[in-house]
Parts: C-alpha cells; structure tokens; sequence
C-alpha cells in the first residue's frame, strides 16, 4: 500500500512539473504516467490517478482527458454512483471546460459543490472538503475572468479559506490567502495585499514539502512591495525566493521570478543587470510557450531601456515585442505599443518611420474612439428614443383624457356591478364548501358515533358474557370437578386402582384443563386486571398470555398513569390485542416490541415485528386486510393518529397517538 501511495503522489508531482515541455514531450510524458498508473492495485486509488491524469491533459487535449474521466468512471463500477465520485467527476469535467467553456464550467463545478455537501464516508470527508475549496477557487479565478475581482475575492475569503482552515490544510491555506493577495495586487490596494502575503508567509514558513508555493509567495510579495515602492523589503524576499530556486530548479515560476528582479535592478537604476534577469526570464518564457509572458517582459525591458536614455535597444525590443501584440485581438495594448515605437523613432530621428507608427496609432485610437462614440452614441439614441416614447405618451394621454373622463362612470358603475356579482359568487361558493363539508364531517361524526356505540354495547356485551362464563358456567364447572375429585378419592380408598378410575382422573384433568380455558376466554372478553389493577398490568398480562415457545413478546411502559377513564382503558387495551393478535397470525416472526408511554399530555402506543412484513398501500390491505378496519376506527373515536411503517420482508412497526384529556 506504501508503495502504491507513493507511485500517485510521484503522478501527482510528475503532473504539476510539466510546464516547460514541448507538444511530444508532453505526449511522452502522459503516456509514461499512464503506463506507470497501471501499476496501481486499488481499484480506487487507480480511479483517483486517472483523474489526476485527466486534469493534466485538460490544459493540451480535451478528448484525451475526458477519455481518463471515462475510464474512471467504469473502472470505479456502481461506486461511481456515489455522492463522493460523482461530486469529483464534475469537478474535473469542470476543469476540463474552464477555457473552453467558462460558463459550462461554472456550472459543473456548483454541481460538483451540490454532490460534495452531501453525506460522504467518513474516510473520504477531508478530501471532499478540499475538492470544494479548489473548485471554489476556479469557480472565482472565472469570475476575476470576467472583470469580477472583488467577487473572486470575496469567494476565496468567505469560502475556500475557512475551508482550508477547517480540514487544517496549511498549504491549500497559504496557497489561497496568496490568491487573495494577488487579487488584491491586481487592484492596487497593496497595503491589504501586503497583509494577507504575510499571513500565507507565515503558514507556509519552514515547509519543505510546499517549497514550489513558497517560490511563488516570496515572488509575488516581492512584486506587492516592488509597486508599493518598499525598495528594502522587496529585496528581502527575493533573495529568500533566490535560495529556494536552488532547491526546484525547473520551476515553471522561474521566468516570473527573474522578471520580478529585473523590475527590482531597474528602480535602483542598475540597467545592465535589469537586462540581465530580464534576458533569463524571456527565455524561459520562450521555452514555456507563454507569449503573454513573453510579452510582459519584453514590454518591461523597452520601458527599462527608455528610462536609462537607450532609444536604440528600446525600438528592438519593441520591435521584437510587435508580433506577440499584433496576434492579439486587444486594442488598447496596439495602441500602447504603436505610440512607445513612435515616439522612440522621433527620438533616434528616424521620423519617416515615427510617422508610420503614429499612423498605425490613430488608426487604432480613432477606432477605440469610434467605439466609445458608437456606443455613446447609442447609449444618447437610447436616451432619445426614451424621451420620445415618454412625450408621445403624454401626448396621447393628453388627447385621450376628454375620453377617458367620458368612460370613467360608466366603468365605475360596471366595475361596482363586476365587482358585487364575484363577491356574491364567492360567498355562495363558500357557502356552498361550508355546507359541504359540514355535511360530510355530520356524516363522518354520525358513522364515528355510530360505530363508537356499537363498540360500547360490543364492550358490555363482552362484558356480560365474561362475567356469566366466569361466574356462572365456570362455576358449574368447577363444582362438577369438585365432585368427581371427591367420587375417584372414595373410590380410590374402597378398591385397587382400575382402569375406570384412571379414565376417571383423565375425565377430571380434561375438566380442569376447561376450567383454565373458559377463564382465559372471559379474561380476554373482559380482563379484571384491566378494570381494578389499572392499564400496564393487563397489557403485561396480555403479552404474557400471548408468549410462545417460537414467538417472544417483549412489553415496556413508561410514565402510564392509573386514572385513565374506562372506555379509553378498553380502547388502548383492544387495540394492542388486536395488534398482537395480527402480528402472531401473519407476521410468521420470532420477536414483537410493544411499547406504551405519555409524555406531555400525549399517549403513544408503538408494536413492532421481525416478521414477513406487508406492503401498507395495496388496496386490500387499505380496505379490509389483517384487521386494521378496526384499529382504524378505534384510533378515529379517539382523535389518534396511526401511521404504519411496513416493508415486505422488514417486519412492520405501528405507531399511535393520542392526546390523553383527563
């Protein structure tokens, strides 16, 4: 495992050192990455190195690198699925869109965001989190494309650093307070700048692990101080960017660092060795194909040589500057770079060619001009137009205020007539509603009251019917067992035993057994312990009475009271019997939970079972199944409320609840 996590994180090196190489190096490079990915075990650890892969190749080959996306994907099977792998997919498809289609990416990295705020395993939480401080990061970096800098900046201060912060990510950290700065930076508030580079300074301070983002933090800060004319602290921290260029010496950030120094030489007025640092950073942007760059510090030289009177070495690099500008689209930057070749040519007194420039110059003034009128032009037209709406209106509500006056009465009377006929509607509408639905809750009470009567006299007649089995036919019962005890014990002290004394025994035992029987039957009819010892003992006696050798029924009760009014006492008791009873007959399963309790004037009634289950929405059920028409009932008369929570397979729990008025 060791290995294998250090073969990823030499991918994941590999990956972000390769911007200095040419379009087959790159091509070699990915396919040596490819090839050394394979040796990857872990079916999730590989899924994870294809997308670092596929992230790689998102800046050179967009196919390519959707293809890694896919592989992923199909290697991770039905994990892919996941809250965790499907937020990582769109954050690299996100990655893979960021040039190509800026707003298709934002909206991949907020669904990538959506997936990842979910639940995630525990032991993939702290990578998530930093999934989304980088996608929060790029969501932003597209904003600040936009001209939205105080946005993204807002992004990164609100969002991905208290991220960082939270999983104690320093380096993502420090990384994004230097993101912040450089924003900052950007727009020209260097002391706040200046604030937030000392802090990642300070986060990344002594890591050897971060060295390549403490480079760029010391360049960057230095450039911060460079503008903010902090001379001394500028040459601070390029000389502690200087030490840790020794140790990464193919950074791709080395061509930033030496344009940084050469700005550094120029404001102490050391041209030559400006032009010396100067000269290493155009080659290195060169050698990294980076023509903005490139034009940078080209720009920078042409601005150090006139500053140091050269006019002559400040046309050639204007002139070598000339090609990466005209390949761009930007005006303004045409405009800039045409007047600097010539006012340097009136200054070498080449003034035919000063003159060509300043041609070129007003030809692309004249059209940032005429863009700016055209569309201050349009902009006033706008204007016009809105003013000439606004007067035709007022024109013609000028003209039609005679009319309108006119009509105004007569809409009035209609508008009263309209308004009287809707109001009368609706009131007959609801009228009609209330009497709708009174009627239908009168024949809802009558049925409830109906049934609730029926219950009643089922209860007494239950009732009369124990007492007489109890009293009377079960006292019968036992005397006659009485009797024939006393004829086998004469009988047995006059002769031997026989085989008629014997059956005689059986006679009685079987007398007994239906003594027991009858009852068991009157106290289900009618328990006493229900009407004098209250209602947690007859439900512990019911369960009790209902335990098999093959079924345990296991009863707990909470906080139940002994003064609850008869008929509630018989209902909450014939709906627990009812429950069991359905339960030992269907549920065909080896445990049943009943559980009674009150707590804030409520009373709740909980059975559940092991068994088979049952789907509660088929319609069979909902009418006539397993005897819930009763519980139903029953739960109505009382204003309860029943819910089942019931799966095939599961088992099935009942929930009940009243509120209990005393």
């Amino acid at each position: 495992m060791y290995k294998l996590l250090s073969l990823l994180a030499y991918l994941l090196f590999c990956i972000a050192n390769t911007g200095a190489q040419s379009p087959e190096q790159l091509t070699q490079h990915g396919d040596s990455l490819y090839r050394q990915l394979q040796q990857i075990e872990d079916r999730e650890e590989k899924a994870q190195a294809l997308l670092d892969l596929s992230f790689f190749w998102s800046d050179y080959d967009t196919e390519k690198a959707l293809s890694y996306v896919s592989e992923s994907k199909k290697l991770l099977g039905d994990k892919a699925n996941t809250n965790y792998y499907q937020g990582l997919f769109h954050f690299y498809r996100g990655a893979i869109q960021f040039d190509i289609d800026p707003e298709q990416a934002k909206q991949l990295y907020m669904q990538a965001e959506t997936f990842l705020k979910r639940d995630i395993p525990a032991k993939n939480k702290i990578l998530a989190t930093r999934y989304r401080a980088r996608l929060w990061g790029s969501y932003g970096a597209l904003l600040q494309r936009e001209g939205k800098a105080h946005e993204y900046v807002q992004v990164l201060i609100d969002r991905v650093i208290p991220m960082a912060k939270s999983i104690k990510d320093s380096t993502l950290w420090g990384n994004n307070l230097q993101n912040v700065a450089m924003a900052l930076m950007n727009l020209q508030e260097y002391s706040k700048a200046k604030l937030y580079y000392d802090h990642a300074l300070t986060l990344l301070q002594g890591r050897n692990d971060a060295l390549e983002q403490r480079f760029t933090l010391f360049v960057n800060a230095a450039r911060n101080a460079l503008l903010d004319q902090e001379h001394t602290r500028s040459r601070i921290l390029l000389d502690s960017a200087a030490h840790i260029a020794k140790s990464i010496p193919a950074s791709s950030y080395l061509p930033t660092y030496y344009s940084v120094e050469g700005s550094y030489w120029e404001k102490q007025q050391n041209f030559g060795r400006a032009h010396m640092y100067f000269e290493k950073a155009l080659a290195g942007a060169k050698e990294q194909n980076n023509s903005d760059m490139a034009a940078s510090i080209l720009f920078s030289q042409s601005a150090a040589f006139q500053t140091a009177n050269q006019p002559a070495a400040a046309m050639e690099k204007l002139r070598e500057l000339l090609p990466y500008v005209e390949k761009k689209p930007s005006l303004k930057n045409k405009q800039m770079v045409y007047y600097d070749l010539a006012t340097t040519a009136v200054k070498l007194g080449a003034y035919q060619e000063a003159v060509k420039w300043f041609e070129k110059h007003k030809i692309v003034l004249d059209t940032l001009l005429a863009d700016q009128g055209t569309a201050l032009t349009l902009e006033l037209e706008k204007k016009y137009q809105t003013s000439e709406k606004e007067n035709e209106l007022l024109r013609v509500k000028a003209a039609n205020q005679q009319q309108q006056l006119a009509i105004q009465r007569t809409r009035l009377f209609a508008g009263i007539f309209l308004l009287t006929t809707i109001v009368l509607g609706m009131l007959s509408l609801i009228w009609y509603i209330s009497f709708r639905n009174r009627k239908r809750l009168a024949a809802q009470r009558e049925k409830l009251n109906l049934f609730n009567a029926m219950l009643q006299g089922q209860e007494r007649e239950r009732s009369r019917i124990a007492r007489d089995l109890h009293d009377g036919l079960g006292g019968m019962l036992a005397g006659v067992k009485l009797k024939l005890s006393a004829v086998a014990n004469r009988q047995a002290k006059a002769q031997p035993q026989t085989d008629s004394s014997m059956d005689l025994y059986t006679i009685i035992n079987q007398m007994d057994d239906s003594v027991h029987e009858l009852r068991r039957i009157a106290r289900n009819m009618m328990p006493e312990s229900l009407l004098y010892m209250g209602l947690e003992v007859s439900l512990r006696d019911l369960c009790n009475a209902m335990n098999q050798p093959q079924l345990q029924i296991d009863f707990q009760a909470t906080n139940l009271q002994t003064d609850y009014n008869q008929s509630f006492l018989i209902a909450v008791y014939r709906i627990v019997q009812e429950l069991l009873t359905n339960a030992v007959k269907h549920s065909h399963g080896t445990q049943i939970w009943v559980q009674c309790s009150e707590a804030d004037h409520y009373f709740y009634i909980t059975v559940e079972d092991n068994g088979k289950g049952f789907d509660p929405s088929m319609e069979g059920i909902k009418q006539k199944g397993i005897g819930l028409s009763n519980i139903r009932n029953r739960v109505e008369i009382l204003n309860g409320h029943l819910e089942i929570d019931a799966t095939i397979g599961k088992g099935a729990s009942f929930h009940i609840q009243f509120e209990v008025t005393k």
